[in-house]
């Protein structure tokens, strides 16, 4: 698989001129921030040297512990990176774009325990530092992993994908030592994964220590839905390796039901607070309208909140099956005396009647009344996609 993955590193290795334009950039930044006698630390990929192509420049300013970062902090950043827009997650900062080179300027505390941490990013450097002094020589291989996670769909830790941040990505390959052996560890993972037990921590989809903070899950963000969709591309690699896993090229995916698009007033804020409500939204009304027999969905942000699901039907016949409880449970007996007619189908009490809603609005717009249905797939809304890798 060699040739495969130099084919793949000679594609999204930085090349030597974007390197000289980054480190211009950056220490022009710094020169600017030493100014405000103020200290500054990159981080992220770029630091570590496990940066893809196209890489953001991640530049702390520290300021002292008293300091409330969202006014004095965000005001020295307007005052270097003029141009910057303001963004808030967990933490204030400001995203702008020098040369055509992204630049993330975050204003974070100068801490000194790794395990005090004040602001959601005041962990960051420390994290920086101990995969700097752990990655020697390992470098491609990250990148190879960042590649392939990205091509799966399974790379970032947001709302939007519940995949693996590259953080976590760097520890695992100083875990595992190269992509290869990573990919095979990922493909033979069966969730709950348990690489290390983080005592306290809330229960989670993966489970492995911060290496400077080992009460806290780095992989607290994957999904099951981020953590299956790397185990089927890793997989699916393992069975036939190709370029398509790192670059897939085409991910149109014919629905195989009914389509209907759920529009809803977006309530403010940015995808990474809105989204996971969105999704919220979308796990409620895909459990309500279970008669309809949902095949899949899907939600994405856009002026509107949008929410596509495809069902085998959007309209029900006069008579529907209705499940009640097993005999063992409570409940069984109030069951059969409501409905006489029942009979015990396999597990469960059983009787057919009419549906309280036969129409898939009429579910959706009980449950969520300021929302929208509207037939078929609506401008703006993202239809459910197929593995892309397939393609």
């Amino acid at each position: 698989m060699k040739t495969l993955f130099d084919e793949v590193l000679e594609r999204i290795r930085p090349d030597e001129n974007e390197t000289t334009k980054i480190n211009k950039i950056y220490n022009n930044l710094k020169n600017e921030i030493t100014k405000q006698n103020l200290d500054s630390l990159i981080v992220g990929s770029i630091a570590k040297g496990t940066n893809l192509k196209g890489a953001d420049i991640d530049l702390f300013i520290r300021f002292d512990e008293d300091t409330d970062l969202k006014s004095e902090g965000l005001k020295v950043a307007r005052e270097i990176l003029t141009d910057g827009k303001e963004l808030y997650a967990q933490h204030p900062y400001l995203r702008g774009e020098i040369e055509g080179i992204g630049i993330d300027l975050v204003p974070c505390y100068a801490i000194k325990d790794s395990s005090k941490s004040i602001s959601a990013v005041d962990r960051t450097p420390f994290h920086t530092k101990w995969v700097a002094e752990n990655i020697a020589g390992k470098e491609d291989e990250v990148r190879l992993a960042k590649q392939f996670l990205k091509g799966a769909g399974a790379y970032g830790a947001n709302a939007a994908i519940g995949g693996f941040s590259g953080y976590l990505v760097e520890i695992l390959i100083i875990k595992y030592e190269n992509f290869e052996n990573l990919v095979r560890k990922i493909s033979l993972w069966k969730p709950p994964i348990v690489i290390e037990d983080v005592k306290n921590a809330p229960k989670a989809v993966m489970m492995i220590k911060d290496p400077v903070d080992e009460r806290r899950n780095v992989s607290a963000g994957v999904t099951l839905k981020g953590l299956g969709t790397a185990i089927l591309a890793a997989k699916g690699f393992l069975n036939n390796p190709t370029l398509d896993f790192f670059f897939p090229k085409n991910k149109i995916r014919k629905s195989k039901g009914v389509v209907t698009t759920v529009t809803l007033p977006h309530p403010g804020g940015n995808e990474e607070t809105v989204l996971p409500w969105l999704q919220r939204q979308g796990r409620k009304i895909n459990k309500a309208i279970a008669d309809f027999e949902p095949i899949a969905w899907n939600a994405n942000l856009g002026n509107n909140c949008f929410l596509v699901f495809e069902t085998a039907t959007v309209e029900l016949p006069d008579i529907v099956s209705h499940k009640g409880p097993p005999p063992w449970e409570d409940g069984a007996l109030d069951f059969l005396k409501k409905y006489p007619d029942a009979t015990l189908s396999s597990k469960r009490l059983e009787i057919g009647r009419p549906p309280r809603h036969s129409k898939i609005d009429e579910v959706i717009l009980e449950l969520i009344p300021n929302a929208r249905v509207h037939p078929g797939l609506l401008e703006g809304a993202q239809p459910v996609q197929r593995m892309p890798w397939l393609d």
